[in-house]
């Protein structure tokens, strides 16, 4: 009597974090009495030799004290490293090369710039970020904040 059961072959080998991917997100966030809605759109890759690269369209819509408003779209380029142990994946910016420029928007900029340079001065923070998902075509991964709540970011790979 033969059995045959469905099991991983040499040929359907398991996911790897490592290609190419794109990716939506969205958050929001309250800062000395302004009120930031985050929209992100992007591509992240992830190389084998445990760098990565993300590059995102940033887009902030501040809601001021006296209620009005100002957007700003911002050209995001980090060069980062990742590794990976279990399902907690390791993440963090590198110093040089990192750009948060702002390529839309005019007011406020001191406030524009004082959003970059918070980024730019806490990039290289290593996160850890857990697992939730690696198939072939979806990377999912979350992180709980200080305060208790969580995020999601999925990651849909490209062919």
């Amino acid at each position: 009597m033969l059995v045959f059961s469905a099991c991983r072959t040499a040929s359907t080998p398991e996911p790897t974090v490592e290609g190419h991917y794109t990716y939506e997100h969205a958050f929001n966030y309250d800062m000395e009495g302004n009120h930031f809605d985050v929209s992100e759109t992007g591509t992240m890759d992830f190389s084998v030799d445990g760098t990565a690269l993300d590059s995102a369209r940033q887009v902030y819509t501040v809601t001021l004290p006296d209620s009005s408003m100002v957007t700003w779209v911002y050209n995001y380029i980090s060069p980062s490293v990742w590794r990976l142990e279990g399902d907690t994946l390791f993440f963090a910016g590198i110093k040089e090369g990192f750009r948060m420029e702002v390529i839309e928007g005019e007011c406020e900029l001191e406030l524009a710039q004082k959003i970059s340079g918070m980024y730019a001065g806490s990039i290289d923070y290593e996160y850890k970020f857990h697992l939730d998902t690696l198939a072939a075509d979806l990377l999912q991964w979350s992180f709980t904040y200080r305060d208790g709540h969580s995020d999601t970011w999925k990651f849909y790979r490209v062919f």
